[in-house]
């Protein structure tokens, strides 16, 4: 066990390169769906041996403080039967996933050497041509199945290069081609995200530290504005046009709307697992959509549920006002770590984290990539990239 932990900046190399390839590269292509759930499972093993080595248990806090509330969030929802069990359990594992899979990267802490660094770089290049070849030959929906799986790579790749990089300007140029590439996918959100990531490595870059002073917050306000500009035909085309015509309600608005009244109804714990917005709500046909009156609406029925799952805002009404908290806390302490540790000593570290938390912020109003496979790699991305307490304790020496 020794000689496996001793390695363990070895295992996580090859975990990082095979989730990257198999995770989110061939997801679609090779239709293996229990990718994630394999990572996850990894991360955990890995993990447990990590702590079980360094004997410091505290560090298993954050991951025991996410089972207590989704243990209580299971327990809460077979007391309501919010849907059958099956349904309940499957919606368990995909909704505790990207949690797990953070905190459990964030526990182990891997440190690269740089041949290793090297190698995931020269990797991201080799991808990125790839995938403009995909975008320039269109052949989208062969490999990815969809535009938005094409954009989010494009995504991962370019943050995947930028963690092993130093900041240079010839590695942000090259962080800008990787994700230029995603405008493939004509997607409206990655216009959005493209838009302030870049302005974040930017401004970052030349002008300094992007604080959460006065200037930084009107310059975020600004981007923000031009993002939504970007995205403003497709904004309109979910949400506005959808709720006008009543007749012909599109699913993003329903279920959005949907979804402030379960607030309402099941406060403050939410309607419970499997209930709402999830595909397990979906495969076990929930009997929610038909108390609201949604199973007539297109890619909402019981027959044909593809829309169920089809944005991340919208599931978290299973959770409540509380969950959302509870969302908003996670978040929150990401954040806070990053700014506070990561900002005195590298732009890079927070950068980071603060583009993954627009993208989701972003990518989660049209769909559920923080519980899906590439959303997962983000996250782990995002966890390595985060200062530990390791890290902490070397600089201040």
């Amino acid at each position: 066990m020794s000689s496996l932990v001793f390695s363990k900046n070895n295992l996580f190399f090859a975990f990082l390169v095979i989730g990257y390839l198999f995770g989110v590269i061939l997801y679609d292509f090779l239709e293996f769906k229990y990718t994630d759930e394999l990572m996850v499972l990894f991360l955990l093993l890995f993990a447990s041996l990590v702590v079980q080595e360094r004997r410091k248990w505290k560090e298993l806090i954050p991951l025991s403080i996410v089972v207590g509330i989704f243990a209580f969030y299971t327990i809460y929802s077979f007391v309501i039967r919010s849907n059958v069990p099956k349904a309940i359990l499957k919606d368990l594992i995909i909704q505790i996933k990207p949690f797990l899979g953070f905190y459990c990267a964030y526990l182990i802490a891997p440190q690269f050497t740089n041949s290793q660094k090297l190698f995931l770089s020269i990797l991201c290049l080799v991808i990125g041509g790839g995938l403009l070849v995909v975008g320039l030959t269109d052949n989208i929906y062969t490999i990815f199945g969809h535009p938005s799986r094409f954009a989010t790579a494009a995504v991962a790749t370019a943050f995947l290069f930028l963690y092993c990089n130093s900041f240079t300007w010839n590695d942000i140029f090259i962080f800008i081609f990787l994700l230029t590439i995603g405008f493939f996918s004509t997607r409206s959100k990655f216009y959005g995200f493209w838009a302030i990531a870049i302005f974040f490595m930017i401004y970052g870059k030349a002008m300094g530290q992007l604080r959460f002073n006065k200037k930084g917050l009107l310059m975020i306000l600004g981007i923000s504005i031009l993002a939504i500009l970007l995205a403003k035909d497709k904004i309109i085309l979910y949400y506005v046009n959808g709720m006008i015509n009543s007749q012909e309600m599109w699913s993003r608005p329903a279920m959005m709307l949907t979804s402030g009244r379960i607030f309402l109804d099941y406060f403050p714990f939410g309607s419970g697992l499997g209930s709402f917005g999830t595909y397990a709500s979906g495969e076990y046909y929930s009997s929610i959509y038909e108390e609201y009156g949604l199973n007539h609406l297109w890619g909402l029925s019981k027959n044909n549920p593809a829309f169920i799952c089809d944005a991340f805002y919208p599931e978290l009404a299973q959770f409540g006002i509380v969950g959302v908290l509870l969302y908003i806390a996670f978040w929150y302490s990401v954040l806070y770590r990053s700014y506070r540790f990561a900002l005195p000593h590298t732009q890079k570290q927070w950068l980071i984290t603060l583009s993954s938390f627009t993208f989701f912020l972003i990518e989660g109003v049209a769909d559920a990539t923080f519980t899906h496979n590439r959303g997962l790699f983000i996250l782990v991305i995002m966890a390595i990239a985060l200062p530990n307490r390791y890290e902490n304790a070397r600089r201040s020496i």
